[in-house]
């Protein structure tokens, strides 16, 4: 009855529809159905996820893109500007070397004027002598025989009137034939060169050679390659010597010495023999000098041996006596490089004496920790007993004190005590201080004995006198 009543509502409002209609019209959508709708409604969100994924993928490379297209543009700019400025090097580069055409080619006509000048001069006559004396020296030339195209220019400038002045071209004639005479002249000078500049001379042969370049006029070139030549060798024995000097740490400093100023020494001699005792060429062999002296404190620096060892101390010494001993050697030839030598060296030697020093003062203080000061006690059954400051004696301590300042002044050579003694002295001082402080230490206080402090004072006494009879 109730399920009528509802009907008849219904029915008045038509434009309802039913329970019963809806369900009439849905009964039929079964659970498959449901399901491929759900599955399409997945794929659809895939779908639309995977379009935002790809709007942001291209998102991201249009961007990367644009960061690029900037790079690029600036890129181009700046091979703009480098192509710019390799055109006007290329601009400037063709002046220049049309300048350089232009001087070659005006040059080059003034010789061939020169030598047309010499060619028609010398083809007036063949019998010329000056025509035989050109082509001797040219075969002399040929054949590198130096010291006969150098007799022969030699004794042509000396008999050839038209020579004598080679700055006077008073004709044509004369003007070509001079400068054929220099041409010439001038290549015996660049074979005279070539052979002072060889790896490997000997000596004979670069004594002439350096004699000819002085007798053409050219004394400094020849000083110039006398000392190359001098300088190469040297270096040579240096490096073929620098291996042993981590086997020779002691001595290698002297041997560097040696050759070192062995060479300087022959270097001088051979100069004053060549090319006299003249200001300006005395000169260059002080300055030369000097530079392998530097060199030389140098590499004496970096091969020596760790500067708070004994060693370096003993190598030092060694090096000062050694370059002192060369350098009063040299004055002989009226080179003076003491002082130089010194001030080169100090820096370095005093490093090493107050490493040493300082390595000294270490053991001193390790000396507090097994002291040896022994006061003599009154003897059982003495009477005579009276503690004074000479019943302090000096044991093993001492000895090792004594045996420290030792190790150092053994290292010294008379020349280095000349030059360091004050600044020795010194350290020497400093160090006794240092054990005279820790004897104090040792010593028992005015409360166990009061008559030990009148013992202090004697204590330094006795062991200042130990020290100077140590030294002397």
């Amino acid at each position: 009855m109730e399920s009528s009543e509802e009907d008849d509502d219904f029915s008045a409002h038509e434009w309802i529809t039913p329970q019963s209609s809806v369900n009439s019209v849905y009964q039929s959508h079964t659970e498959k159905g449901i399901r491929k709708i759900c599955s399409e409604l997945l794929e659809l969100k895939d779908a639309v996820e995977n379009l935002c994924g790809n709007m942001q993928s291209k998102y991201l490379a249009f961007l990367r893109i644009s960061e690029e297209v900037i790079e690029v543009e600036q890129e181009l700019i700046e091979l703009q500007k480098h192509v710019s400025a390799q055109g006007i090097l290329v601009q400037d580069l063709m002046s220049g070397v049309c300048r350089e055409l232009e001087m070659w080619n005006k040059s080059n006509s003034d010789e061939l004027a020169v030598q047309s000048e010499l060619d028609n001069h010398l083809n007036g006559d063949m019998e010329d002598p000056k025509v035989t004396f050109l082509e001797t020296v040219d075969i002399l030339l040929a054949e590198h025989k130096t010291e006969e195209a150098l007799l022969v220019l030699d004794a042509e400038e000396k008999s050839s009137p038209e020579l004598k002045d080679l700055g006077d071209d008073s004709t044509a004639a004369v003007s070509a034939f001079k400068a054929a005479f220099l041409k010439r002249k001038a290549m015996l000078v660049e074979q005279l060169v070539m052979i002072c500049e060889q790896p490997s001379f000997c000596l004979p042969e670069l004594k002439k050679a350096l004699s000819g370049l002085t007798k053409l006029g050219k004394g400094s070139l020849a000083q110039q390659l006398l000392l190359k030549a001098y300088g190469s060798r040297l270096q040579k024995s240096i490096e073929s010597f620098l291996p042993l000097c981590t086997i020779y740490s002691e001595t290698y400093a002297a041997s560097l010495s040696k050759l070192v100023f062995s060479t300087i020494s022959l270097a001088t001699k051979e100069s004053t023999l060549l090319f006299g005792d003249m200001p300006s060429y005395t000169n260059r062999i002080v300055q030369w000098a000097e530079f392998e002296i530097e060199s030389f404190v140098r590499l004496v620096k970096e091969n020596s041996p760790s500067p708070e060892t004994i060693c370096a101390l003993r190598a030092a010494s060694v090096c000062i006596q050694a370059s002192l001993s060369h350098c009063s050697l040299l004055e002989s030839q009226g080179l003076k490089f003491s002082k130089l030598l010194m001030v080169l060296l100090r820096p370095h030697v005093e490093e090493i004496l107050d490493l040493n020093f300082r390595r000294s003062r270490r053991r001193v203080l390790d000396l507090a920790r097994d002291d040896d000061v022994l006061l003599p006690s009154a003897q059982v059954g003495s009477s005579h007993f009276v503690a004074s400051p000479s019943n302090i004696i000096l044991t093993s301590s001492g000895k090792k004190f004594m045996s420290i300042v030792k190790d150092i002044l053994d290292q010294l050579t008379p020349l280095a005590v000349i030059h360091f003694g004050g600044t020795i002295l010194n350290k020497i001082l400093q160090v006794f201080d240092r054990y005279i402080e820790t004897l104090i230490k040792a010593l028992p206080g005015p409360s166990e004995d009061d008559s030990l402090m009148e013992s202090k004072d004697s204590l330094n006494f006795r062991l200042k006198q130990m020290l100077s009879k140590l030294h002397s």
